[in-house]
């Protein structure tokens, strides 16, 4: 079961986008506990070192490995550093080996994997809460988590209190019967949930794709229109107020043939940035095309539009290392009888005086 987990994590991995990061890490998870599996039914047939020491080393890094590529896929940095991982596998090691051939031991060998497993899921859980959006396949990785986290607390309580201690990995005692069962059902939900969090992600991505801009992230001009009659539509029930701004950075074509068009998108990346922190959060920025702007204002009327304008002309002439201006129409919804149409029309009219006026400025009609 493992070994088809991580064959289907491995095909995933390979054919979807390379920034949904973190599938290979969780294909090596699932390769690596059934790798682990054969060595552990081996036990006693094989050399200690195999069986014992080899086969839980493998677990515990699998386990790290399932953390790891949480990690990556959430876009969260490491944690720890690469010597408090290695020190931490060491510390394992050494206590297995100590348990194996200097003072053996399956109960403090079992209790010890017990523990170090628990504290990579115990982290691991907590990474998915913080840093995953609340979606089906978050529900369920954390599901398969809980189950985890509970199996160990309950096997490390009943070895602390010497309740059935166990006398081989595959004894017949309740507790660890119930303890080797437990990835039946936590190895198949683990990786029904990593699917769901990849496909979650691709779409998520897919649909920023279709609606935003590549260079500048900001809407493209077909989301935009569906915001600007989402709007329009929410102010003719409401009776908010509604503006819109039409941009467009002064002599744009002088920046791109004297500077090159490396530094023209540049420019306009750096234009969306500081447009995006002037706006409030539920501003919209759209991209019309080539120097081109439209930002969405909702409950805002023309003066309020006009002091947002006026934080762009600000910041255009303290960029550096070239200083930039637009020009800027701005129009508002006048009553329940206006239209998306005669909306756009006067703030295009408005930029089209500012640029007659002699550009750097903003009117409105």
């Amino acid at each position: 079961m493992a070994l088809a987990m991580s064959g289907i994590l491995l095909i995933i991995a390979q054919t979807y986008p390379k920034t949904i990061r973190g599938l290979r890490e969780w294909s090596l998870a699932a390769l690596a506990i059934a790798l682990c599996f054969p060595l552990f039914i081996a036990r006693d047939h094989i050399p200690d070192l195999l069986s014992i020491i080899l086969a839980n080393l493998t677990l515990l890094l699998a386990f790290m490995a399932m953390n790891i590529g949480t990690r990556k896929f959430a876009g969260t940095p490491p944690k720890y550093s690469r010597v408090l991982l290695a020190l931490f596998v060491l510390l394992f090691v050494a206590l297995f080996v100590w348990f194996t051939y200097v003072q053996p031991d399956i109960r403090m060998r079992v209790g010890t994997m017990v523990l170090f497993t628990l504290i990579v899921v115990l982290d691991q859980l907590l990474l998915v809460l913080r840093a995953l959006p609340r979606t089906m396949g978050r529900h369920i990785l954390v599901s398969s988590l809980a189950i985890m986290i509970v199996s160990r607390l309950i096997r490390l309580g009943a070895l602390l209190i010497g309740f059935a201690p166990p006398t081989g990995v595959f004894d017949a005692s309740a507790a660890q019967l119930v303890y080797i069962a437990i990835p039946a059902l936590t190895i198949p939900l683990g990786t029904i949930s990593l699917i769901m969090l990849a496909s979650e992600k691709l779409r998520h991505d897919l649909e920023f794709i279709s609606r935003h801009d590549g260079l500048t992230k900001c809407l493209n001009k077909n989301a935009a229109m569906e915001e600007l009659e989402r709007e329009i539509a929410h102010t003719r029930r409401h009776g908010n107020k509604l503006a819109i701004m039409l941009f467009d950075l002064d002599n744009f074509k002088d920046i791109n043939d004297t500077h090159g068009h490396l530094e023209g998108d540049r420019i306009l990346v750096e234009f969306a940035r500081k447009v995006k922190a002037s706006l409030r959060a539920s501003d919209q920025l759209t991209r019309f095309g080539g120097d081109e702007f439209m930002a969405i204002l909702p409950d805002a009327d023309l003066e309020q539009a006009r002091l947002v304008a006026n934080r762009f002309q600000e910041a255009g002439r303290e960029s550096q290392p070239i200083a930039w201006s637009v020009s800027i129409g701005i129009s508002a919804w006048q009553d329940p009888d206006d239209t998306l149409d005669a909306l756009l029309t006067r703030a295009d009219k408005a930029l089209y005086k500012s640029k007659a006026l002699g550009r750097n400025q903003t009117q409105s009609i």
